[in-house]
Parts: structure tokens; sequence; C-alpha cells
């Protein structure tokens, strides 16, 4: 890390020597066709924020055809994006930190920051784009300003606000595979110191998996939504009213089986053909989630002059229920899978979360011209989740089962002991003071500093029982409570970052710093867990360090970033599996990790020679790893675990089972050393070329955008089965627009290769135990794993 600062210092130096008639007045403001950012919350240029940010303005976002947040990983370096069964358990990683879980009790590591406004959970950030401004991404530790849950990074989403004269947009695309779009913008002044904004937008998409029993297609959506915003500008002070509502109605997310050793299993799945150009399900229901979401927010700021106050109120209120059809297979009443205790059936698997939180944020920011420049400000939160959960597993009932065909109708059904239901609520508070500054202390070097003070409580009241006997089974399953309590934690922290940063002219800076990161503790809400014995889920804290450069030259024909970053995690927060297939034992449950160290390179460089191309480029190496102890076998390994005499102690990456003081055997597990991180690619790249030329009174344009990314393991537990090679994608755009208002079309291929590839693997049926094959896998195949054309249309005046 060292030798790389040098490195950068030096080029820093060459490039200022060689182009020193870029230089300009520090305090000048941006240039035209300049990025500015509000990463350390005040305005200011791209170019001038001492950390790693990609910024995206909404021109890019609509020729990219990029819809939703998850089509972000395209555009920043080591953003990836894992998708689970619903919102809930999906997840986005940078720079290999992220937490992928089933429980509500816990936070992730990536914040998705709506308009200044932290979402509560992450599977809120999981929307639709409409009428962005920008997005950006920050890369590394932020919750000097952010807040306890941004220890991987932000994703902050910025809308468009009221403009000053009246403006208005309409777009609509059609693509194949049954995909619309529509979204529309009117925006404009209601007297001199009055304005408003309002948008609205409704997708749809039909899905892209074939469904064999129910003879349809699946893994689609229908989603609205629409936000409105009053501005009243009174010369020193602004008001900004902000309301979001946003609806999400979805068949998804279906895995397909791409691999299956066992005959009975495939019998059962008959017509599909397990294999890896599966795209086929035959369940016999959807997999089904129902989202929606409710954000209002008052943003009041008083301009002083050197610098402004700004007061940021808002609730918010989401919600979500689902149920996930875990067995796969077509079958509307329990049959029999080849096995006396292998399941039957399991098509309940799913509940409801209410969440609701009321934030307050205030800060006082200095204009960033001076000598001092500083952010300071306090937060609050109040935030109540009630989480709801049933499960059935069912068995055929032996000896009744005994003779049996497999697939034939269960003469009576059983409920296994995994079935159950749950209920619970979480209470979660959170206080804090922060403040962040930038000195000038000689020439163009600054000295960066900030602290973070915060308090959090959290509390979990739960019930855990047995389901009442759905009809036709024959056990007397009562609804009985198995456990119930409450328990509660509270902590107190300080964080904060220090580091350096040069300014060698306007257009040249590097910078060093080093940031303590913080992740709130956790609590467990699901229906596995006991809840008079909540176990504390740690808090998880980082060391990070990152150098970088970023400049500018020949008259901003070329531009260029680079960091380098080590972050060493303590208690990382980890969703680990601790299922027993041999007793069809179902259980995930979020945990810590020992230690977790992340550290690479990411390099964005954009070259424009002239007005007519632009050529944007990213490359990134991650090197990421970790311990954990306690972490299930892979399927496949199990059979053929060592058992570990009681006090001895257990060899680090090998399947064991501990003999505990009873000489009770627990199930198979391993204690991972130098694991790598789920989903992180090691080397990724992305190249984007883009060519404009005026064709009459439009503007033409051809957009390539190309990426490739390395091999990744999608499994928690080291499972070489989940294994996916690299791959590389490419998606191309060619379309007129008018120069500012008017008409503009476009056609578009995505994926022209039509390059198969997976968001998620594993093995998350219990049709796959020990009894039948463990081999069998599961993977999620995205809509952009297929190749699809589409057109856009618009206007705007």
């Amino acid at each position: 890390m060292i030798r790389f600062a040098a490195l950068l210092l030096c080029t820093s130096a060459l490039a200022q020597t060689a182009f020193a008639q870029d230089t300009a007045a520090p305090d000048a403001g941006p240039a035209p066709g300049e990025i500015v950012v509000t990463a350390q919350k005040r305005a200011e240029r791209l170019q001038d924020v001492p950390l790693a940010v990609t910024a995206v303005g909404s021109e890019a976002l609509a020729t990219r055809g990029i819809t939703d947040t998850k089509g972000l990983t395209q555009l920043s370096p080591t953003l990836s994006y894992q998708q689970g069964a619903n919102p809930s358990n999906s997840s986005f990683r940078i720079r290999g930190i992220g937490t992928s879980q089933f429980g509500q009790g816990t936070e992730s590591s990536v914040s998705v920051v709506l308009d200044g406004v932290v979402l509560a959970r992450q599977a809120q950030g999981f929307s639709d784009l409409a009428d962005i401004e920008r997005i950006e991404v920050l890369r590394g530790p932020q919750g000097t300003l952010f807040g306890k849950n941004a220890t991987a990074g932000v994703i902050s989403i910025v809308t468009a606000r009221p403009s000053k004269e009246l403006t208005g947009k309409i777009n609509a695309t059609v693509a194949e595979k049954g995909e619309y779009h529509v979204n529309g913008t009117i925006s404009g002044p209601l007297s001199d110191v009055l304005r408003v904004r309002v948008s609205g937008y409704y997708n749809k998409d039909d899905g892209y998996i074939w469904n064999t029993t129910l003879q349809r297609k699946t893994n689609g959506y229908e989603s609205y939504g629409v936000r409105g915003k009053v501005e009243l500008d009174l010369d020193r002070l602004n008001f900004l009213l902000s309301a979001d509502y946003n609806k999400n109605n979805s068949r998804c997310c279906t895995s397909v089986l791409i691999r299956s050793d066992n005959a009975n299993l495939n019998k059962l799945m008959s017509p599909v053909v397990p294999g890896p150009d599966n795209t086929q399900v035959a369940a016999n229901l959807d997999t089904v989630s129902t989202t929606s979401q409710q954000t209002y927010s008052l943003e009041s700021r008083y301009d002083f002059g050197g610098a402004s106050l700004t007061s940021l109120t808002a609730w918010q209120s989401y919600r979500f229920n689902n149920n996930n059809d875990v067995d796969g297979i077509n079958t509307t009443v329990p049959v029999y899978t080849g096995g006396g205790s292998n399941p039957a059936q399991f098509d309940v698997n799913g509940g409801p979360i209410r969440l609701g939180q009321f934030s307050e944020e205030l800060r006082l920011s200095s204009s960033g011209k001076r000598r001092l420049n500083y952010t300071v400000g306090g937060y609050f939160s109040d935030l109540t989740l009630d989480r709801g959960f049933v499960r059935r597993v069912v068995t055929c009932s032996p000896p009744a089962a005994l003779g049996l065909a497999i697939g034939a109708a269960c003469p009576a059904a059983y409920q296994q002991g995994t079935s159950g239901s749950s209920n619970a609520h979480l209470r979660q508070t959170h206080i804090a003071g922060f403040g962040q500054i930038d000195y000038a202390l000689v020439g163009g070097l600054k000295a960066l500093g900030g602290v973070r003070v915060q308090h959090e409580t959290i509390s979990v009241w739960g019930a855990q029982g047995t389901t009442a006997p759905f009809a036709g089974d024959n056990n007397a399953f009562s609804g009985a409570t198995l456990t119930n309590g409450r328990t509660a934690a509270s902590d107190s922290v300080v964080t904060g970052k220090a580091g350096l940063q040069y300014e060698f002219s306007r257009n040249f800076q590097s910078y060093a710093t080093y940031t303590r990161g913080y992740k709130g503790q956790g609590l467990g809400t699901e229906y596995t867990q006991t809840f008079n014995n909540n176990a504390l889920v740690l808090p998880e804290t980082v060391n990070a360090y990152e150098v970088g450069f970023k400049g500018s030259m020949f008259d901003r024909k070329l531009t260029i970033a680079v960091a380098a970053f080590l972050a060493d995690y303590k208690n990382l927060q980890v969703q680990a599996n601790r299922s027993d297939p041999s007793t069809n034992t179902f259980n995930f449950v979020t945990t810590n990790a020992g230690k977790s160290t992340t550290k690479g390179v990411e390099i964005e460089a954009t070259v424009r020679p002239d007005e007519h191309f632009s050529l944007n480029a990213s490359a990134s190496y991650t090197y990421a790893r970790f311990d954990a102890d306690g972490i299930a076998c892979p399927l496949q390994n199990q059979a053929s675990a060592i058992t570990v005499a009681y006090g001895a102690t257990a060899p680090a990456n090998v399947c064991f089972k501990a003999t505990g003081a009873t000489g009770v055997v627990s199930g198979a597990n391993q204690n991972i050393r130098g694991g790598i991180l789920p989903n992180t690619p090691a080397f990724r790249f992305t190249l984007n070329p883009r060519v404009e030329q005026e064709v009459g009174k439009f503007i033409g344009y051809a957009d390539l955008a190309i990426a490739y990314q390395g091999e990744v393991n999608f499994a928690l537990e080291q499972d070489p089965l989940q294994t996916q090679n690299g791959y590389a994608t490419a998606d191309l755009t060619v379309g007129l627009r008018s120069p500012e208002r008017g008409l503009s079309f476009s056609v578009f291929v995505k994926n022209l290769t039509d390059q198969r590839y997976y968001t998620t693997m594993g093995a998350n049926s219990l049709l796959t135990t020990q009894v039948l094959t463990p081999t069998n896998r599961t993977a999620f195949l995205p809509k952009g794993a297929f190749r699809y054309v589409g057109a856009t249309i618009g206007y705007k005046y």
C-alpha cells in the first residue's frame, strides 16, 4: 500500500508538470459537463472527492437500459448483486462485502439511500428507477457520514428536483419476452417561489422461465409507482417536500434445476430435463412476493452564506409478503419421493414483514470554499418491524408409503417437525452525532478527519410454535407454542476517519485515508429462532485503508481515477447454513464469522478525444477472504465427515462431526480458514465505447457495453459445485435523439452473444438430501442471461 501511494504521488507530480496548462483557481465552480456529487453531504465536483465513487447520470442510465438498481452492477467496478428467492434474502456486495440473509433482525453492509434518507432494510433498495438525476456508488466504509449500516459502502439514489421552467417527458419501452416500461414526468413553477414535480412509472415483465405444470411463464413482475415533490424557495430558505409510493407484484424468483443425478427426482420433474441449459421448472406453485413502500420526507435548508443548515425529516413504511414453493415439483398433494423420511410436499414457506421507521437528521455544512470546511450534525431513528412466518413440510406416513411408486399420492400425510410458525416484533432505536472536516495545511495539502459517536438499542419479542394441522394431515399438530421470550441489547461506539489529500492543481489530486467502520448488533426474528434463547449477533467492525488518485488532462479529454484498498473486518455478519440433510433440518442463521480481509485495486477512466466519441473503461482486482467456524459442509462431503472426540480441536477446512459432552454427535460442519467470500470475482473489466454524430435535426448514437467478470463461488460453504466460470456479456444500443427537446428513438440488444450465467446457485430443496443424491443443484437465471431485443421511444419538452 505504501509503494502504491508513492506511485500515485509520483504519477500525479508528473501529470501536473506535463499538463500545467489545465490549472485553475481552486474554488472555481464545475466546468460544463463535470459531474457534481453529494458523496460527502455537500455539493462538490466528483474530481475533488477523496474517496472511490462511481457517479452515473440519468442519460447514461437511459442509454444503457438500466431500469432498476440491480442493473447498477454493470457500471461500478466492484459492485455485485446476489439474487435470492425474494428481495428479503437478496443482497448487494461492494468489494466482496455484503450480507445475504433471511433474518430481519440484522442489517446489510451496503446502505441504500434515497434522496438522503437511509432505507431501513436493503430489500427496500431493489426498486425501479424513474426520474433519476444521478446515482452514486460509494465504495468502502462510509459510516462517518451515512451511519452504521455502511461498512461496505453506499448506493445513493438522487431523484430530480422540481424545475424552474415547465418541462415534461414520457418514455415507453417494448422488448421481447413480454417486457414493457412506461414512465413520465411533468415539472414546473406554480409561482416565483413555488415549484412542483410529479413522476410515475409502470413496468411489466411476463417472465422468461417456462413452467411446464402451470403452462405459463414465471419469474416476471408487475410494478408501478408515483413520486411527487413540492419545493418552496424563499431566498435563503428552501423547503422540499417529497412523497414516494411504489408497489411490486412478482412471480419471482424460481431457480432452475441445473444438475440432478437421481432418477427418482428426474421422474418427478418430468418433462423438465435438468442440466446447465435448462430454462424450465415444473412447480405446481409460483414463487411469489409482493412489496409496497411509502417514503415521505421534508428537507429544510437555510443558507447562511458561508454555511448551510439542513434538516431532513422522514417516515418510511415497507410491506412485504412471500411464499416459496421449495420442493419445485408438480404435486398439489403429498407424493412419494423415494424414501420414508424424504419430503413429500414443501409448498408453504414464507410470511409477511411490516416495517415503519421515523428518522431525523440535522447537519450544518460549510460551503466548501474555505481553508476549513466542515459538516457536523446529529441523527435519530426509531424502527419497528413485525415478522410472521409459516412453514409446512410433509412426508408420507410409514409404513403406508412402503411399496408406492415414485410420484404416487401418499395414503396419509404427516407433518415433519421442521413445520411450524412464528411471530416476532423488533424495536430498534439509534442516536448519533457526527462531524467531518478538511483543513488546508500548506499549499495543496489538506488534513481530513471525521468522527461519529452513536448509541443503539435493539429488542425482539417472539413466539415459535408448531402449525395447526392442514387438511389431510394425519398427525395432531396443534399450533402449540414451542418457545417465546424477549431479548434486548444496547451498544455504544465511536468510529471515524482520518487522512491526507493533496491537490496538485484543480485537475489532479491524490489521497490516503483510514476509516473505522461499524455495523450494529442483530437478533433473530425467524421461525427457527428459539426466542427464549435469542443469541445476539455481535457488531461488525472494520479497519479500512484506501489510497487513490484522480486526474483529468488535455482539457478533460482524459479522466482517470485509481484506488487501492485494504479492509480488515472483525465479526463479519454472515448467514450460516446450519441445515442437516440427514434429518431434513432446514436452518439458516445469521452469525459472526471470525474475520475477513478484502484488498485490491479499482481503475475507472474516460477518454473523450472529441465531441463525437467517448470511451468509458473500468477494471478491478479484489482479493476477499474470511474465516468462520461451524459452517455446514457441502452436501456431497457430509457422508464422509470425520468424527471429532469431545474436547478435541477440529481441523480446518475439513468436514467433521463433533462429539458433545453427552456423547451426542452433531451434524457435519467445517471450520473455514481462508475461504473466498461468495459472489466476489477476483477480476472485473468493463468497456463502453460510444459514438455520436449529427443526422439531420437529430443526433445519432451507438453505445456498446462490454463487461467481463471472473470465476465466482456462490456458497459460504465453499461448495465446488456452486462455482461459476468467468464470462463476458455485451449490450448494444443504437438511436436518434433531439439535441434538447423533442422525439427520441432507440433499439437495443441485450446480451448479444446469448451468454448464459447465473446470479446465485444453491441446494435449497430438501428433496436434495443425502438419502437421494447430494450433488443436485439449482441456480437462478436472470433475464440478462438471454439475448433479447427491444425499442424505446420518448418525447420531452
